[in-house]
């Protein structure tokens, strides 16, 4: 299952947008995900706690987003890291209609937190992480798109001004010295991984909140975006457990203990 490249314009409805890791080394990790999968620079940015980087990996015909977020120093990613060490922190999806879907997304039992309506190129919410699931849900509406995978592939140029970018943003070349890193072969990211205590709720959520076609792979349940897709297994532990690489040979690498490589059999 190949993860699509987004079109041009903002989404109409929801997509899967990113999965994020928390990590000490940002541009270390960074030049891993260049070097080791031809992972492309999308986007990066300070912010007061934190900053991060946004990739693309895939090809032109398809793939999807990773997220590195770094510290800046004391703040909720480095309580994350002091606590949890280096692996995944949330996925993210884009909505047509934030303040619907946080309303949606409460009636069925979920927590939300960290509301913010008032940056049209970012809003946002959090859904808090449970037993259900261990991981962040982060809700955001955006009037900005990335660019296609072709214009991502073929030029270094990138124009924040135009890009899903969060408010009061500083520092958004703090990454570029990446360009200097040879990317790898480009391998083709596929769903993340993500196992539930509660396969009812992951379904009221995914499917009927966040509106994912939804189709049974042996044990697992497979919802799929436009953007990407995950693959919900049931276990007495949740939480990310993977994203896997659509092509076979790729080596992938493992963030924390999550591993981002071909995926095992399922079934």
């Amino acid at each position: 299952m190949t993860a699509h490249d987004h079109s041009a314009a903002p989404a109409a409805a929801v997509d899967f947008d990113h999965t994020s890791f928390a990590v000490g080394d940002a541009l270390a990790w960074a030049r891993r995900l260049r070097a080791g999968l031809g992972a492309t620079p999308v986007v990066g940015e300070t912010l007061q706690e934190f900053r991060y980087l946004l990739f693309y990996v895939g090809t032109r015909h398809g793939g999807g987003r990773v997220e590195l977020l770094e510290p800046n120093g004391p703040g909720f990613l480095s309580r994350f890291l002091d606590k949890h060490g280096e692996g995944a922190h949330h996925v993210t999806f884009t909505v047509p209609d934030l303040r619907e879907t946080v309303e949606q997304a409460r009636s069925i039992g979920a927590t939300v937190v960290g509301e913010d309506y008032g940056h049209p190129a970012w809003q946002e919410a959090f859904l808090l992480p449970d037993a259900r699931h261990r991981v962040v849900v982060q809700l955001a509406q955006t009037d900005r798109a990335y660019p296609s995978a072709e214009e991502l592939l073929g030029t270094r140029e990138r124009d924040v001004t135009a890009l899903p970018s969060t408010g009061a943003a500083t520092g958004t070349d703090w990454w570029t010295s990446l360009w200097s890193t040879a990317p790898g072969p480009a391998v083709t990211l596929g769903p993340t991984r993500l196992s539930t205590t509660d396969p009812a709720f992951s379904r009221d959520l995914f499917a009927s909140v966040l509106r994912a076609d939804v189709t049974e792979h042996g044990d697992e349940l497979v919802f799929t975006w436009p953007g990407g897709a995950l693959r919900v297994r049931t276990a007495e532990r949740a939480g990310i457990t993977g994203v896997d690489l659509e092509d076979a040979s790729a080596a992938g690498l493992t963030i924390g203990s999550v591993p981002l490589g071909h995926p095992g059999p399922s079934g």
